[in-house]
């Protein structure tokens, strides 16, 4: 290992006695204890909940610039709750309040009411206390700055459109009996409902069951006959691909084509097929893939294309390549083109076991690298043939974090404490150019590259790693109390957590499936892929189209890029000499600890202001603000 020389403990020691633990700058007091705190990621309001009462707080002046009491909410009876046992269910495991990503909204759930909050102005937008129903759910639509909340009255579920403009509900459309919507369970329908605007059409599923809603005047135009997991509109306009799944990771799926008229199936019956884990819509085709292999369709007959599977058994992912398709079955990995055939004389083993994670695959240049938790080497995409005759083995039981450097054309992989180059050009699996001593190796979430070098970082640990090798800086903390402590929100801007390629561990299981569109010769449209909707990247996305926005364009501007750019400090929740709990903030550029900052217990609720850098942090009856250091 290399050591860490006589200059570097010099700057640590300059570090830990130039930076002092500091008390607050600000303070907010309360009367209360604050029960909650959140952030908008647009308005970059603070919002939080003390009391009877929410206030908004603004970063930059650190002032309450709104305050919403008991007056704006209404009340309800503990009784209220008692007659409706599945609304006490869901309503204990709803946060007091969150922040709605990709607009300037905080949703609150107070005294058993639903309540949509204008964190710019602090209007209430809509408050459920005058509504004789339950909201259930509530799915925002930034493009039109609407919202569908899923209802429940009585014995019955419906769908209502909610007018942020106004607060008013554009219509309210029963659907069903709440006894068959409950069939799923709150997790299940977490990950399986979804709302789709498309043109005057409104699709819905929930929990199961698919619903076509005329958009301005909430005519149910059909309710599907069977149960579905996912949907994906077809670019023709008239018809739905569906997925029917029983559970998160059925290893049966069935799949059909719906007419978006009437609902109904235009094939004969369901495909039955292994999991599905890609799609494409070629305009009169489907092109499936799933675990069983690949199959083309006739989209009007459910007829298949193609008489044999390209692969028979175990795929599992599908990159598609110009208009051909790069994926993996079981432990190997295939070439094919539009038409299922192998483009390599065989297939290449990436890694020893069908379980092991993908980290990365992908085309390098000309070639395809592959980095998984085994082994890493680079394959001619014309040949197949390995650039390098023997793969790189890594420990499966230690991290593989990747990294690409744009200006080298290469990447950098961290394994095993050891850092590699991936280097398209050489003719053998490269040595390791950095050897370093990670205390906490198995907590390591992130690896980024600066001009110098890279950082390698963890919730408890910080290095930063020369490209000759050498190291930098190095710091390691100790955790105080219990590892079920809250973490940041923010954590991914903030630095706690990578941003990008280098801290993404893509594994395939749980993966969103989307739908890929060509044209009728196979040349790539458009991508549809909703995904996590709380990804920065895709909130800014929203926005260029979103309704929701418009009053608070410039701060989104100015707010969004500070949180892109905002990744030159790591946030450390640590255990100081001293025995106190302080958070401590690392410069990820020499590892100088540029602040520390007293925490008084072991779950603290805090938010890192990604433009300003002030810390927000809950301390009973006040919030304390620190300003940037």
């Amino acid at each position: 290992m290399k050591r860490i020389t006589s200059s570097i403990i010099l700057v640590f020691l300059i570090a830990f006695s130039a930076t002092a633990q500091r008390k607050y700058d600000e303070i907010i007091t309360t009367e209360n204890s604050v029960k909650d705190m959140v952030q908008n990621e647009i308005t970059g309001i603070v919002v939080f909940k003390e009391g009877g009462t929410v206030k908004g707080l603004d970063p930059e002046t650190k002032k309450i610039v709104w305050t919403l009491t008991k007056d704006d909410f209404g009340s309800t009876s503990a009784g209220d709750i008692l007659t409706d046992p599945d609304f006490g269910k869901l309503f204990k495991e709803k946060s007091d309040l969150s922040s709605v990503p990709g607009s300037p909204y905080v949703e609150a759930y107070i005294n058993s009411k639903y309540i949509i909050i204008n964190t710019d102005s602090g209007k209430v937008v809509y408050n459920s206390s005058k509504e004789s129903f339950w909201v259930m759910q509530s799915d925002f639509i930034p493009e039109t700055d609407e919202y569908l909340l899923t209802l429940k009255k009585d014995g019955d579920m419906a769908i209502a459109l909610l007018d942020m403009k106004t607060g008013e509900l554009k219509w309210n459309t029963t659907v069903d009996k709440a006894k068959s919507l409950f069939s799923f369970s709150l997790k299940e329908s977490a990950n399986a409902n979804k709302a789709t605007v498309h043109g005057s059409v409104i699709y819905y599923l929930l929990y199961g069951k698919l619903y076509s809603f005329d958009r301005t005047s909430g005519k149910l135009n059909w309710k599907a006959e069977e149960d579905y997991s996912r949907f994906f509109l077809t670019q023709n306009d008239k018809n739905i691909v569906v997925v029917n799944s029983k559970g998160l990771f059925a290893a049966k799926e069935y799949l059909n084509v719906l007419n978006t008229e009437n609902g109904k199936s235009i094939w004969k019956e369901s495909i039955k097929t292994k999991r599905v884990v890609y799609l494409e819509d070629w305009g009169t085709k489907l092109l499936i893939a799933h675990y069983g292999g690949f199959n083309f369709f006739d989209l009007t007959t459910g007829e298949k294309i193609w008489k044999k599977d390209a692969r028979g058994d175990g795929l599992k992912r599908v990159i598609p390549i110009d208009q051909d398709f790069l994926y993996v079955a079981e432990n190997e990995m295939m070439l094919i083109n539009k038409d299922g055939e192998k483009l390599w004389k065989k297939f290449i083993e990436i890694s020893d076991d069908k379980e092991d994670p993908i980290y990365y695959l992908g085309k390098v240049g000309e070639k395809v690298m592959y980095l998984t938790g085994t082994y890493g080497n680079m394959v001619d995409y014309k040949t197949g043939v390995k650039l390098w005759k023997r793969n790189i083995k890594f420990e499966k039981d230690r991290p593989v974090l990747p990294t690409y450097d744009e200006a080298a054309n290469s990447y950098l992989v961290y394994n095993d404490e050891k850092l590699y180059k991936f280097d398209p050009s050489i003719s053998d699996k490269p040595e390791p150019f950095a050897k370093v001593n990670i205390k906490k190796e198995k907590e390591l979430n992130s690896i980024e590259l600066f001009p110098w070098g890279v950082v390698l970082s963890g919730p408890l640990e910080v290095m930063g790693v020369n490209m000759d090798g050498t190291i930098k800086y190095h710091l390691t903390y100790t955790q105080p109390g219990e590892g079920t402590r809250r973490l940041l929100k923010s954590a991914a801007i903030a630095g706690s957590i990578g941003l990008g390629v280098g801290s993404a561990v893509s594994s395939v299981k749980g993966a969103d499936i989307t739908m890929t569109y060509r044209d009728s010769d196979g040349n790539m449209r458009t991508a549809v892929a909703k995904g996590d909707q709380t990804n920065k990247d895709q909130a800014k996305a929203y926005a260029a189209g979103s309704a929701a926005l418009g009053i608070v364009a410039a701060k989104f501007n100015s707010r969004f890029n500070a949180m892109k750019q905002n990744r030159d400090f790591s946030y450390i929740f640590a255990k100081a000499d001293s025995g106190e709990k302080i958070l401590v903030k690392v410069s990820k550029v020499d590892g100088v600890e540029v602040d520390k900052i007293i925490f008084n217990n072991n779950k603290p609720v805090y938010e890192v202001d990604p433009a300003t850098q002030n810390i927000f942090y809950v301390s009973d009856k006040s919030i304390q603000i620190f300003n940037k250091k």
